[in-house]
């Protein structure tokens, strides 16, 4: 029953955190810098008080051992979140990010020299052909009605915004090898190290703040919150923001729960089943525009994300085996 809520968490929770998300990008683009910000105090407040304890629980990791991983972790936030702000719709964002097995396996196989069976380079093949297609699709969306010099700006920003994409997929490659590394030494804190990683993070903002203070203006001139019937005395981008936070909290501890709950096989499925909803979602909610090859290219990435899985054909063989037995 418990595995069954937290599946049930981790779609309601990390696909309505899609939404809010491109509801606040749709609507203020330029705001992305705060929107990162807030997720990372909100998560950085509610640890501080479960996990820390006002700092009176002490690290088992210590931060010298974090220091790669909260850099690396940054950047990736930050970046990704910013793509949005260059004219990269949510749909094929979440396809870029379902490639991380692209970026995961060149890594290990360049840095690590790692070698893998061919049926893996086959599913990353798929991957990296269904990124392409659907990039491809997506390169001649939104320039619709825009004069030639437009429709060139336009282009630079979505090439800069296809750039940080591919940028972050590599980086978030990276953090996931540091992140395994410092585990090994260390042993698994998943809740300290997602502490960790969002408090020591936030320092880094310093850098963004007069970016952040803008956004803060137009989020609190924007109109009073109205949706579905409800209608609240407060600023409606600030609403969006406070659901987006709540959303992104919950989406990462029912995703950390369902990891400790149940095998990897399930994880993969409701992890990749998220993705592909938040998908259809996107385009029904926001009627992003999905072209007959934007399908295609999305089978060949969920597809080959499935083929890649060790947990399928690891099921597949014991099987065969029961049986062979019987």
């Amino acid at each position: 029953m418990s595995a069954l809520v937290d599946t049930f968490g981790v779609l309601g929770s990390c696909m309505g955190c899609m939404v809010a998300v491109e509801g606040i990008a749709k609507e203020e683009p330029s705001a992305m810098n705060l929107m990162t910000f807030a997720n990372f105090f909100f998560i950085s407040l509610v640890g501080l008080v479960t996990t820390k304890k006002f700092f009176t629980v002490r690290n088992q990791i210590p931060l010298s051992g974090y220091f790669w991983v909260v850099a690396t972790f940054f950047v990736v936030n930050v970046v990704n979140n910013q793509a949005l702000n260059y004219h990269v719709p949510v749909p094929l964002h979440i396809i870029f990010r379902s490639g991380s097995l692209l970026a995961s396996l060149l890594l290990e196989v360049v840095w690590r020299k790692k070698r893998y069976a061919t049926r893996k380079y086959l599913s990353v093949f798929a991957i990296t052909i269904g990124i392409i297609v659907c990039t491809l699709a997506t390169s001649s969306k939104g320039s619709e009605g825009l004069s030639s010099e437009q429709i060139a700006k336009h282009y630079v920003e979505w090439s800069i915004g296809i750039g940080m994409l591919v940028f972050a997929l590599f980086a978030s490659a990276f953090l996931a090898i540091k992140q395994q590394q410092m585990y090994g030494i260390y042993g698994k804190h998943v809740d300290e190290a997602m502490f960790v990683t969002h408090f020591y993070s936030l320092p880094f903002f310093a850098f963004m703040w007069s970016d952040i203070l803008k956004a803060v203006d137009i989020f609190n001139g924007s109109a009073p919150f109205s949706a579905a019937g409800i209608q609240l005395p407060f600023p409606k981008l600030w609403v969006m923001l406070a659901i987006t936070c709540l959303l992104q909290y919950l989406c990462i501890r029912y995703v950390y729960k369902l990891n400790a709950s149940v095998e990897a096989l399930t994880v993969t499925l409701v992890v990749t089943l998220r993705k592909f909803l938040s998908l259809i979602v996107s385009i029904i909610v926001y009627q992003n525009p999905f072209t007959t090859m934007h399908w295609v290219g999305t089978a060949l990435v969920f597809g080959g994300t499935m083929f890649f899985d060790d947990a399928i054909f690891k099921k597949s063989a014991d099987e065969g085996q029961k049986k062979k037995k019987q």
